[in-house]
């Protein structure tokens, strides 16, 4: 059997938090195991005039602001892909809702999967919220990975130390 000789590509969605920082960490483990490539994409909401009574308010992101998030996004929000040493690209899209732009962005760069980092909510506060991790893995043609947080404190009637859990890294074949 043939084997597609390509490096495999890697999308991961990036929001500057800590969870996604951890799942850029894992992506970048995989990348390295795969010699992949990561495609690092973060999605802003499109800017939205909202009419008011007196007219129509301006939108809340400013030309400047956006020029500022892309900044961060490439200077610290990228910083880890620079320091590892992995191929990548990164790039700033908008539209909404995010998870349905990670899926197309991952279509048309040709992925072999998505990354994503998990906050961790219960199940009435990631429906109230909303999930991107949740749209994605339910809406992706493309194999999706859900990194849990770094750190997770373990619901008993007593409070404990911190579990720090490290996700596992799968072979390949």
């Amino acid at each position: 059997m043939q084997r597609d000789q390509r490096s495999p590509k890697i999308v991961i969605g990036l929001d500057g938090s800590a969870g996604s920082i951890h799942a850029l960490q894992w992506a970048i483990d995989m990348a390295k195991r795969l010699d992949g490539e990561i495609v690092a994409v973060h999605v802003d909401n499109p800017q939205i005039y909202v009419p008011a009574p007196m007219g129509i308010l301006p939108p809340a992101e400013t030309p400047q602001q956006r020029a500022d998030l892309a900044e961060e996004f490439a200077s610290e929000w990228c910083l880890p892909l620079r320091k590892s040493g992995v191929r990548f690209r990164a790039t700033l899209e908008e539209g909404t809702p995010i998870g349905a732009v990670l899926i197309e962005v991952a279509v048309r760069e040709g992925a072999e999967m998505i990354v994503v980092g998990s906050r961790g909510l219960s199940g009435v506060t990631e429906f109230l919220l909303g999930s991107v991790s949740h749209q994605v893995a339910h809406h992706s043609p493309i194999p999706v990975v859900i990194v849990p947080p770094a750190v997770r404190v373990k619901a008993e009637a007593k409070p404990r130390l911190v579990e720090v859990r490290q996700p596992a890294l799968l072979p390949v074949f």
